[in-house]
């Protein structure tokens, strides 16, 4: 009778090979979840962890050069929200304007002690409709908003600058109530606003009122209107209605439907300062309602962005 011959060594290389693989693969994977892991420090931070979080299929970037980020940073970048609100709602992103964010990025670093704009929001918990986003538990708000802006100012070569701080927990840990907003952002803002000779300071906010008041149809796009609010109870009150007007008067010019104008407040009952006190380029901008979804925030964004370039360039 003839012996069976077994392959032994065979079937060793291929365990090596497996335990290999098992090794590299474990090595990875906690590496990672290691590198993700770090407290929110900044709204920008907090936004950042949240998408990524909550999106487990939107594997992003990290400092760490490994195969995984290589695999998916191309197709999502959590550091731009554009990327994820293009690929979320099917919006398709050229090459160029990939390459376009690389350069902004240089732009930024070799702008970055000379900002042009800051945007901050006074009411961080306004929100608008996300329907792309329901089933991650994500609420877009005017925060995703402020940072989708200064993704659009940036690919314009603009050096923008944003709050990096938390207004909500600001409030909650002074016991302040929301009719305290303003104040509790005057605090935050107002350092940064005395040191630094900005163009342009927008407090980015959204309209509560019906979704046909806040909507038109441009380049067959669906778009949420914008509308600018002046306080009158300030001295230098008619240096930032000039600002708005100057702004409402170069939207409307190119996109007619877009704005709903200039509104002006003052007297008992209503605010009438808005923080605009604290320097003339400051406005009050209004976008939307809390019946616009943010794809229609994210084209009139898109809109605007050029149309600050030019503002503040003629400055």
């Amino acid at each position: 009778m003839k012996k069976v011959k077994t392959k032994p060594k065979r079937r060793f290389k291929k365990r090596i090979l497996l335990y290999a693989f098992c090794v590299f693969l474990g090595y990875q994977l906690s590496y990672n979840l290691i590198m993700n892991f770090k407290l929110a420090d900044s709204n920008e931070t907090f936004i950042k962890g949240l998408l990524a979080d909550s999106n487990y299929h939107m594997l992003y970037e990290k400092k760490a050069n490994n195969l995984f980020s290589r695999l998916f940073s191309e197709v999502i970048d959590v550091n731009k929200p554009v990327s994820i609100l293009e690929n979320t709602f099917h919006f398709k992103a050229s090459k160029t304007e990939a390459t376009t964010y690389i350069d902004s990025s240089k732009v930024e670093m070799e702008e970055a002690d000379n900002p042009s704009i800051y945007i901050y929001n006074s009411h961080q918990s306004e929100e608008y409709q996300g329907e792309g986003f329901e089933e991650y538990n994500i609420k877009p708000g005017v925060m995703m908003a402020a940072y989708i802006l200064e993704d659009k100012l940036e690919k314009e070569g603009v050096n923008t600058m944003i709050l990096e701080d938390n207004l909500i927990d600001y409030m909650n840990l002074n016991n302040m109530s929301f009719n305290k907003s303003y104040i509790a952002s005057r605090t935050l803002i107002e350092d940064v606003i005395s040191s630094n000779n900005f163009k342009l300071i927008i407090d980015l906010h959204r309209d509560s009122i019906a979704k046909d008041k806040v909507t038109t149809v441009i380049n067959n796009k669906s778009c949420a209107k914008v509308v600018f609010v002046n306080g009158l109870d300030y001295e230098t009150s008619d240096q930032n209605l000039s600002v708005a007007n100057k702004l409402n008067d170069k939207i409307k010019e190119k996109y007619p439907s877009l704005t709903r104008g200039v509104l002006t407040k003052g007297g008992d009952d209503v605010n009438g300062i808005y923080n605009q006190d604290l320097n003339p380029n400051m406005i009050l901008l209004e976008l939307g309602s809390q019946y616009s979804t943010i794809d229609e925030v994210l084209n009139t964004l898109e809109l605007l962005a050029p149309i600050l370039k030019e503002y503040v360039n003629e400055i």
